[in-house]
C-alpha cells in the first residue's frame, strides 16, 4: 500500500520519530490493516472519527471524550426513529416502497436475451416505473437505472422531450436544464440492434449539438 511506503520512507530516510507520524484512514477495518502491516512501529494510525474523538479529548471539555463521537447503535435507532415519523406522511411512505421495490428490480440485462425482440418484449411486460415519475414508464433497464439515478442525486430531468433548436423531431433520452442525455443501443463492435439508420441518426444528432453548442452526454448500451 502507497501509504504503508510513504511512512516507512518519511520514518527511515527522512528521519521524522514514528510518535510524530500520523496515518489517517476512513474505516477501521482499514485502520487494522494498516496496523498490522506497518513496519515502523508506534504510528498513531486512526480513523477520521477517532482522530476527532481524540482532539475532544484534548479540549477544554476532555469528559466528552469518554465516548465515542456517534455510536453506530444510536445511529441505526436513530434512522428507524426518524423513518418510522416519516412513514407517517402517505407520500413519503409510497415513496419509500417504490425505492426498496423498484430501484433493485429492474429488468434483466440485455445480454440475457437472445435477440433484441425478446428484450423489448420483456421490458414491456416487466418494467416498472422509475423514482418518481408520475407520468410514465422508461423504455429500457438501462433508462430506469439513469433516471433512478438522477432522482436519487435530486437532479430534476424530463424524459424524452422534444430538443428545442430544431423542428425535425428529436428526443433525447433525458434533458437536465440544459444538458441532453442521449442512452445508445450500439454493439461493442460498433453496429446496433436498431440497424445503419440508426446509426446515421446519431451521426446527425452529434452534428446538431456541434452546431448548437449544446451539452451533449451519450450513455452506451452494449449488446
Amino acid at each position: 500500500m502507497s501509504l504503508l511506503a510513504k511512512i516507512e520512507y518519511i520514518h527511515r530516510e527522512l528521519g521524522i520519530p514514528a510518535e510524530q507520524i500520523l496515518a489517517i484512514s476512513f474505516t477501521k477495518k482499514t485502520v487494522l490493516e494498516l496496523i498490522e502491516r506497518c513496519a515502523v512501529k508506534n504510528v498513531n494510525i486512526c480513523t477520521f472519527h477517532g482522530l476527532g474523538n481524540e482532539i475532544i479529548k484534548m479540549s477544554a471539555s476532555p469528559e466528552l471524550g469518554t465516548r465515542k463521537l456517534i455510536d453506530e447503535a444510536v445511529i441505526a435507532k436513530f434512522i428507524r426513529q426518524k423513518i418510522s415519523e416519516f412513514c407517517a406522511d402517505e407520500k413519503f411512505h409510497r415513496l419509500l416502497n417504490d425505492y426498496i421495490l423498484f430501484y433493485y428490480s429492474a429488468p434483466a440485462s440485455p445480454g440475457e436475451f437472445v435477440n433484441f425482440a425478446a428484450r423489448i418484449s420483456f421490458n414491456r411486460l416487466y418494467l416498472r416505473r422509475s423514482l418518481g415519475d408520475e407520468k410514465g414508464f422508461t423504455r429500457s433497464k438501462e433508462e430506469q437505472l439513469i433516471a433512478n439515478w438522477l432522482r436519487i442525486h435530486q437532479l430534476e430531468y424530463r424524459h424524452q422531450i422534444q430538443y428545442p433548436f430544431t423542428e425535425a423531431r428529436y428526443r433525447p433520452s433525458f434533458t437536465v436544464g440544459d444538458i441532453y442525455i442521449d442512452l445508445l443501443q450500439i454493439n461493442r463492435d460498433g453496429s446496433s440492434p436498431q440497424g445503419k439508420e440508426y446509426l446515421r441518426e446519431l451521426k446527425w444528432r452529434r452534428k446538431i449539438h456541434e452546431r448548437y453548442q449544446t451539452k451533449y452526454i451519450e450513455l452506451y448500451s452494449y449488446q
